[in-house]
């Protein structure tokens, strides 16, 4: 009897484990679908593919997303300067523990003229950020630029003031992209510029 008793309960820990342990494997399988992007990132996210210095493209890549997401306008053609750059800091400011207080930046001669991008990006900060969250910063700052896009105050939307989040997925990125580009994302505001500036009034499309 008490032989059946500890084979019966042996049977039922089994079956009960396996059991868990197949769900577990089941939940650890389970992939959320990527959201519809009419461009894709592959190259971007790519470790091997992207090359850590070229930021043009990010821009070539902007520029078609706009026209896939919109149909218009072409940036490529509006925007006949582009200066996309990186700062680099001295050894001996690094040895001196001064760090850059942002990641990149816009600069009113991008965002206050239409025929402008002028976009700077701390080479170190750009080297320790994941793939992802380089294209989230740069998204960002073209928002400034190109969008003339005062930061949000939801941590959502691409232009909150922290322009990375610590971890975010590519569906996140998707989404806030889509808000950014169909300029549909609330509190949004734009950067006012001298009224003898040239800047971009181009709220509208």
């Amino acid at each position: 009897m008490k032989r059946l008793f500890y084979f019966i309960y042996s049977l039922i820990f089994i079956i009960v484990f396996s059991c868990s342990k197949n769900q577990i494997e089941e939940e650890e399988i389970v992939v959320e679908p990527t959201l519809f992007s009419c461009v894709t990132y592959n190259t971007l996210l790519d470790p091997i593919n992207t090359e850590d210095d070229d930021l043009m493209q990010y821009w070539n890549k902007f520029v078609a997303d706009v026209l896939c997401t919109k149909g218009a306008p072409d940036y490529g053609q509006q925007n006949t300067v582009v200066n996309i750059y990186f700062e680099y800091e001295s050894d001996a400011v690094i040895a001196a523990g001064v760090t850059q207080n942002h990641l990149a930046f816009s600069t009113f001669s991008g965002y206050c003229n239409s025929a402008k991008v002028n976009i700077g990006v701390d080479w170190r900060a750009w080297t320790e950020r994941s793939l992802l969250q380089r294209l989230w910063i740069i998204y960002h700052e073209f928002g400034h630029d190109v969008y003339r896009y005062e930061h949000s105050p939801d941590p959502a939307d691409i232009m909150y003031y922290s322009s990375t989040p610590g971890f975010i997925k590519l569906n996140d990125f998707i989404e806030a992209k889509d808000r950014l580009i169909k300029r549909d994302f609330p509190g949004i505001s734009y950067i006012e510029c001298p009224p003898d500036t040239e800047c971009i009034i181009d709220c509208g499309s």
